[in-house]
């Protein structure tokens, strides 16, 4: 009877928690979507947590939790996970919401284990009397990163002396190949090749359904951007304008919060695929010419649901 209770009391409590972080998530949204500023600190995020995790490791809901309870965030761990660094919290912190896979019950037919999100709380290191430890890394140049990508990408670079004023690169689908406009110098073109990264894989995900539009060209945008920050190249070039951010269709915030974390998904997913096949070249190129090329910044454990 007394376990009865406590389920039905768990189930009660998550409900009211998924209603809290789900007005957090549509309100954050409409602080971040459009704003110039405020959006590239988002994807600061997106690139710190994904990267831990893999491809799609980093998700859209926590992205947006993340941001809103502490966007400097770059370790999150419970309280059983700090103690065991031998590590505490420090008094009067209060945990981040976010949704942690939990593993459910075995499906009967395809005997695949069912997991579950719910809503816990997690504190950041900031929040412990841990110490953040720092590596020491010695940056990859800007070329390392085109030898990375000219290495392992299953797309074409070629220059192209006929590409338009104003545009730097751009992924032709029937070709698979990337044309990029002679002159520009190796940051330049490594930060046009990263965003034409990230059209390539939306268009192996989309096939024949691809094309470019305010949609394709803002994920291309932003995944170029979230690339740069985990490999250490410049982004001050990218320019989060008012006009790059497409309309977002839906009446109400739910809605809008949801095409919006429809978008996120896609960035995490585009340049999670692009980030691991680029570090699949440098891991190439270190081991054929003996040389130590800088991995990805951060390493922080895992700590985002889907």
């Amino acid at each position: 009877m007394n376990q009865k209770i406590e389920f039905s009391q768990f189930i009660n409590n998550q409900k009211q928690l998924r209603e809290q972080t789900g007005r957090l998530t549509a309100d954050t949204v409409e602080r971040v979507w459009g704003d110039m500023e405020a959006f590239p600190r988002l994807l600061d995020v997106v690139e710190r947590f994904n990267l831990a995790s893999g491809t799609l490791g980093g998700g859209s809901a926590n992205a947006l939790l993340i941001y809103a309870q502490c966007p400097g965030a770059t370790r999150l761990g419970s309280f059983e996970d700090w103690k065991k660094e031998q590590a505490y919290i420090r008094k009067g912190e209060k945990g981040l919401r976010i949704y942690v896979r939990s593993p459910g019950k075995e499906d009967p037919k395809t005997h695949r284990m069912k997991y579950y999100y719910n809503v816990e709380h997690r504190f950041d290191i900031s929040q412990t009397n841990a110490r953040l430890q720092t590596e020491d890394v010695s940056w990859t140049e800007p070329l390392d990163i085109i030898r990375a990508i000219a290495k392992t990408a299953s797309f074409g670079i070629q220059y192209d002396t006929e590409i338009p004023d104003g545009v730097n690169a751009v992924y032709i689908p029937e070709l698979n190949e990337v044309r990029v406009r002679d002159g520009q110098d190796a940051e330049q073109m490594c930060l046009s090749l990263l965003t034409e990264f990230c059209h390539y894989e939306q268009h192996k995900l989309m096939g024949k359904t691809y094309e470019r539009n305010p949609n394709t060209n803002f994920v291309a945008l932003c995944g170029g951007y979230v690339l740069a920050r985990r490999f250490g190249v410049s982004t001050e070039n990218v320019l989060f304008q008012r006009e790059v951010f497409p309309e977002i269709p839906g009446e109400n915030a739910q809605e809008k919060c949801g095409a919006v974390r429809d978008l996120l998904s896609s960035i995490i997913r585009a340049s999670g695929m692009a980030g691991q096949e680029i570090q699949k070249g440098i891991t190439e190129l270190e081991r054929d010419m003996g040389l130590y090329i800088a991995s990805p910044r951060y390493r922080p454990e895992p700590s985002m649901a889907v």
